[in-house]
């Protein structure tokens, strides 16, 4: 009955209606009862005079509607004001935007009664509601908690309030979802009753149950899907990727040929993969680190006590360690030659542009098991690479990779020995702890956010004027006329003629004309991948002082004399993604600087905890609360629907959720999903 097709007979509407409801994605029943309201205001105490109302909270009014106008705005939004009486004869105003149905809906109350509800602003002497909801039957006026909902494509939601009580019956053929002894735990009640106290509360309280209910089911719909893979890939691995045992006496003997002390979060982390490595089954660790907290070398670690344990064991295993960029692979492959080559072990690099003759050398050697240690990017992947002895494979920047990329080399696909190799994925994109849970909930999860002794933050300001800009241009000239490199980024490549953007092509004509004689060079994702590799090259030679550059920067090589960041159009960013471009400068010993661009007159009071803290997880944390978790970190992409309920920043809740689900499987009373 749930997936019964609504039709205008169930509904008692137009067709329409139907298909505008279809258009947001409502064409069954159970789709129409989880469009579930956004909000709810209680009507039991409704107001009659301007007097009494209360500027911190929502208010329900009796007013009578004195006029109604409709006018377009410059920005042709659709404006809709109403003046309306209070009963001792005072005026107010109501202000929608495009809402084009009030027009016509309220025009025939012109000098009636009507009910508004809403929060309320006093201005210069004058009340005014700002987009309040309106309501016409006055029957509604001791209606208790009154659900409201959002506007479906053009619907009004006080249309969808009044159709969802043509679809009460249906809600008794929901099915549970929640496991019993949960339901029983947390004296849940049932996912109808949830579903019937959502849509026709009683009371505060009716709202406030179902919501916790339905919460917590979203949450954990969530993260069962995501643990029982983790599990489904412990159980399709067991006894086919091979225990590799912890020698913490190894352990130390790798620290001494490392000339400064790990800080703890790596050596927390580090301990976390080593210990996930004695298991007979794959690993499957995310690593997330802030930027410049060192989490190379935790991998570089890793990676040679594997080798080493496992040929001690007389299992010699080979890594793999894969790259988004062939200018990133090969700075991983020369800052790990070093320390493997102490260790007796050796390495290859394969990446495109590695010369014909040579990949065929490197992929027999691969497929004979006579190298320890290949790092690349997608070359690795190819049908005619295979392993000897993959077991273990370690991938940076993973969310830059496909699934498909992945699982070629997290799998046995093309490694001889049929192995499954442990899987290290890292990334350098600081998320919050919930949020990271959810997203990444298939792996377990380890954080570094810990910076190295003596590393010194990068001073950053926020340019408020021209006067200001011109000063930090003044002290750009100075640092490099001392030897010193600088990142100028902008967010769009060429002018847009419906946004008016600083861009990357503008800025490298501005920057030739403004730091004359010095080299000004000009990278962005439109060109190709050679293009990009040439023009970063001579940037690393320091052929180039300034580079203009999009954001494609934000995962490229070090460059350890570029020490300035100017990021244009600032307020265009996310607090996450300027700190992910800053973090491209402020890795050496230098003194690095960032300095914000922002458009003139546009507000700069979020940029300013770019000033206050070099923290990414607490700027993230910032980012989560202003922009929302879709917006920021691209979960639609990810596969998470939107939660209508729950709140992903809830830690204490997502936590006590996977536990209880990390229960059920340790009791063997969770089934995998098909």
């Amino acid at each position: 009955m749930l997936k019964t097709t609504l039709t205008k007979s169930i509904l008692r509407t137009t067709d329409n209606y139907i298909k505008a409801l279809e258009k947001w994605w409502i064409s069954t029943v159970f789709d129409m009862l989880k469009f579930f309201p956004r909000e709810y205001e209680d009507r039991s105490q409704v107001l009659d005079n301007f007097s009494m109302i209360n500027l911190k909270e929502k208010n329900t009014i009796l007013v009578t509607l004195v006029s109604l106008e409709t006018t377009r705005t410059g920005w042709n939004k659709l404006l809709t004001k109403a003046i309306i009486e209070d009963k001792n004869g005072f005026l107010a105003e109501a202000v929608w935007f495009n809402r084009k149905y009030l027009a016509s809906q309220l025009k025939s109350f012109t000098w009636k009664k009507i009910l508004l509800s809403g929060k309320v602003k006093y201005n210069y002497g004058k009340v005014s509601f700002n987009s309040p909801e309106p309501e016409t039957d006055l029957s509604k006026i001791a209606g208790g908690i009154v659900p409201i909902y959002s506007d479906a494509q053009y619907i009004p939601g006080r249309w969808i309030e009044s159709k969802m009580w043509n679809l009460e019956s249906y809600i008794s053929d929901i099915p549970e979802t929640l496991p019993d002894h949960l339901l029983k735990k947390y004296n849940f009640i049932s996912r109808k009753d949830a579903f019937h106290r959502i849509h026709f509360p009683k009371n505060s309280h009716d709202v406030e149950v179902a919501k916790v209910r339905l919460a917590y089911e979203e949450l954990y719909n969530i993260n069962y899907t995501a643990i029982s893979q983790k599990h489904k890939r412990f159980d399709e691995s067991e006894w086919k990727s091979i225990p590799i045992g912890l020698d913490a006496d190894y352990v130390k003997e790798i620290f001494s040929h490392i000339p400064f002390d790990l800080t703890g979060g790596q050596k927390v982390a580090l301990f976390q993969v080593l210990k996930d490595m004695e298991k007979n089954h794959s690993m499957q660790r995310l690593l997330e680190w802030d930027v410049g907290t060192g989490k190379t070398i935790v991998s570089l670690i890793a990676t040679i006590h594997a080798i080493k344990m496992s040929e001690k064991s007389g299992n010699k295993i080979q890594v793999a360690i894969m790259a988004p960029t062939e200018i990133l692979a090969r700075q991983h492959f020369a800052s790990t030659q070093n320390m493997l080559i102490e260790f007796w072990l050796t390495s290859h690099l394969l990446v495109w542009s590695t010369k014909a003759g040579d990949k065929k050398n490197i992929k027999t050697d691969l497929k004979a098991g006579n190298v320890d240690v290949i790092i690349g990017t997608h070359a690795l992947v190819q049908e005619d690479v295979f392993f000897a002895n993959l077991g273990f494979v370690i991938i940076d920047e993973q969310h830059r990779f496909g699934v498909h990329q992945r699982g070629v080399l997290e799998w046995w696909l093309w490694n001889l020995s049929w192995v499954v190799p442990h899987n290290l994925n890292m990334t350098a994109t600081p998320i919050p702890r919930t949020l990271a849970l959810t997203l990444y909930g298939d792996q377990d999860l380890s954080i570094i956010r810990e910076y190295p002794k003596g590393r010194k933050e990068i001073h950053t300001k926020v340019a408020k004027n021209d006067t200001q800009r011109q000063e930090i241009e003044l002290f750009v000239r100075n640092q490099i006329e001392q030897g010193r490199q600088v990142f100028w980024v902008s967010p769009l490549v060429e002018e847009s003629e419906k946004i008016d953007l600083a861009n990357a092509v503008n800025t490298y004509e501005t920057l030739q004309s403004i730091y004359a004689p010095f080299k000004v060079g000009l990278i962005h994702g439109k060109m190709k991948a050679k293009e990009k590799e040439a023009i970063m090259q001579q940037f690393v030679a320091n052929e180039i002082q300034i580079l203009s550059s999009t954001t494609v920067i934000e995962v490229w090589v070090d460059v350890p004399n570029a020490t300035i960041m100017c990021i244009e159009w600032a307020e265009r960013f996310g607090l996450s993604s300027l700190h992910q471009i800053r973090g491209r400068v402020g890795r050496w010993s230098h003194q690095s600087y960032c300095y914000l661009f922002p458009t003139s007159g546009q507000p700069t009071d979020r940029l300013k905890a770019m000033e206050r803290t070099n923290d990414g997880f607490e700027l993230s944390e910032i980012d989560l609360e202003i922009r929302g978790p879709w917006e920021v970190y691209w979960v639609r992409q990810s596969g998470i629907p939107d939660l209508k309920m729950a709140d992903i920043s809830d830690l204490t809740l997502v936590s006590q959720i996977r536990e209880d689900i990390e229960e059920m499987f340790e009791t063997k009373d969770a089934k995998w999903e098909e």
